[in-house]
């Protein structure tokens, strides 16, 4: 049950917050409660899909592609999703890495190549 990892918040003197508000038992996210206007999908979206710590979290929903990944002794197959935030960081290591400029990224042909072989970049 979604109640199970979240917490109702307080006033400092104790009583219940009006509007009411929930808060994350992994992390410091809160969100509305109003019954009548808020439901609880966007609290099980958040401890499934988005709060790391939680012990449900099951992470991103997408299809995973193979990837061969090489190694001494020939290699191995690994399940990857695409992330966002690994991808540039990524590309910030490419950048400095070959010393290319900052402006790089920014040009036509980097972002058609972008486009081209992960679109949610």
């Amino acid at each position: 049950m979604v109640w199970d990892h979240f917490v109702k918040m307080k006033n400092v003197d104790g009583s219940m917050r009006k509007p009411g508000r929930v808060k994350c038992k992994y992390c410091p996210q809160t969100y509305a409660n109003d019954s009548r206007s808020n439901g609880t999908s966007t609290m099980k979206g958040h401890v499934t899909l988005q709060c790391r710590k939680s012990p449900i979290y099951i992470g991103s929903k997408r299809q995973r592609q193979l990837s061969f990944e090489p190694s001494e002794k020939g290699g191995n197959l690994v399940a990857i999703a695409f992330e966002n935030k690994t991808s540039k960081l990524a590309c910030e290591r490419m950048v400095v890495h070959d010393e290319l400029s900052f402006s790089f990224v920014e040009n036509e042909g980097f972002r058609e190549f972008m486009r081209v072989t992960q679109p949610e970049f």
